[in-house]
């Protein structure tokens, strides 16, 4: 009988230096449980390998040995398989809301217990992602941040990137609709919010539920620098909710377009322009998670 397997997708650029040292901890106590581990940098040998073992021998999950970017490419190439976290970016939002640690040790054991937990997903086009997505400002930075990355990126990877679109970012008007209503919203700057986690520790919408069914849009509706710098105090504060100029709406679909195309970010990776239409996968996401 063939021992039960996994796949472990590694991100080139976050799974080096002192993080691949996690990578090997993981191979090795995998296989002191009895699981062979099979390691891959390129995404398309892994895809293929998958794609062979599809029904006769397959994997006990995949595994996203990277940053939220790595576990956004793993659910939207897999959508069937189960996915463990082996957090290795530089915010690892996931796998802090899991309570996944930066073991080696501690994946392969929580791999080896097999628990599972099923979450909301969220589909905008042909793309999945899980945590959240947002249209306007911090889009652009992320936006600029992508353009000119150049290997690992720290929080001080952000202040160029910041500081180019505060001095060029044009707010432009955005305007959405929901499932739940034919009004239409007039904003600059919009969060849709799926599980309720971001970078720096903010959060846009504390009572956001993994498993509801429902996305929680939050709308900022004024625009300009000094409005953005009131709107990510309030936010800091855990006030913005109160203000008479932020909206939160829970809705199972958005639309939002613009004018002119405006920058969206989905789980901290840039992913296009506006128009964009997102809708909510229930519990189409399966993790395994610490017992």
């Amino acid at each position: 009988m063939s021992l039960p397997w996994v796949a472990i997708q590694r991100n080139p650029i976050s799974g080096t230096g002192n993080r691949a040292s996690l990578i090997m901890d993981l191979i090795r106590h995998l296989k002191q449980k009895g699981i062979r581990p099979r390691l891959f940098s390129n995404r398309e040998r892994m895809q293929e390998l998958l794609q062979n073992h599809s029904t006769a021998a397959p994997p006990l999950c995949v595994v996203a040995a990277g940053g939220d970017g790595t576990v956004q490419d793993l659910i939207n190439r897999y959508p069937e398989q189960r996915i463990a976290i082996l957090p290795l970016g530089t915010e690892n939002l996931m796998a802090r809301y899991l309570g996944i640690r930066k073991s080696g040790v501690f994946v392969a054991e929580m791999i080896s217990q097999g628990a599972t937990r099923e979450v909301d997903l969220c589909q905008m086009q042909h793309q999945r992602f899980i945590l959240m997505a947002s249209v306007g400002f911090d889009a652009a930075v992320v936006a600029d941040l992508t353009e000119f990355r150049k290997g690992n990126i720290s929080h001080l990877s952000y202040l160029k990137p910041v500081w180019r679109t505060i001095r060029s970012y044009p707010y432009e008007p955005l305007l959405i609709s929901t499932g739940q209503s034919t009004a239409e919203i007039t904003a600059y700057h919009a969060i849709v919010v799926n599980i309720p986690v971001y970078g720096l520790n903010l959060n846009f919408s504390p009572s956001a539920k993994d498993e509801d069914g429902l996305l929680d849009l939050i709308v900022f509706k004024r625009k300009g620098l000094f409005s953005t710098l009131k709107y990510l105090y309030q936010i800091v504060r855990g006030s913005h909710l109160k203000s008479p100029d932020v909206q939160r709406i829970q809705t199972d679909r958005i639309q939002i377009r613009s004018a002119k195309p405006v920058p969206v970010q989905t789980d901290g990776d840039a992913s296009g322009l506006t128009p964009l239409e997102i809708t909510v996968l229930p519990r189409a996401g399966r993790f395994i998670v610490p017992c």
